[in-house]
């Protein structure tokens, strides 16, 4: 079963980038842990935090994982679009069932709020990419 999830939050440590075999293909995949923050008037005119979760984040595909790993760093700020999923697993020295969510990004976005400067690359000759 499959959810789509829309959420800003803080990225905790830096992406891992990891190449996977996902059946008889190689895949890459960047995997990061995001806090997902909520907040809340404080009665004074500011803002206080409310509350938040951590969530596991894949970012899939040659192109996408690598930029993901190269350019997001701890602490940035993004805003995430994916699916979520679980994953089940046991726990070999207990036999405790256990499950996790995560989300697998289809889209990942900096916040501009946090980035210092911004430099672009060129651009890509319309034949590129196209087959």
């Amino acid at each position: 079963m499959s959810n789509e999830f829309s959420g800003t939050g803080n990225v905790g440590d830096l992406p891992l980038l990891k190449t996977v075999m996902v059946g008889s293909e190689e895949r890459q995949v960047a995997e990061l842990r995001v806090f997902f923050d909520e907040y809340r008037q404080d009665g004074k005119g500011g803002l206080e935090q409310a509350g938040g979760f951590w969530l596991d984040v894949n970012v899939w595909g040659d192109r996408h994982a690598a930029e993901v790993a190269q350019l997001v760093k701890k602490g940035a700020r993004v805003h995430v679009i994916g699916r979520l999923a679980e994953t089940q697993w046991t726990v070999t020295a207990t036999g405790e069932e256990r499950s996790a969510l995560h989300l697998n990004a289809d889209h990942l976005f900096l916040s501009l709020a946090r980035l210092a400067e911004v430099r672009f690359k060129p651009r890509r000759e319309a034949s590129e990419g196209r087959a």
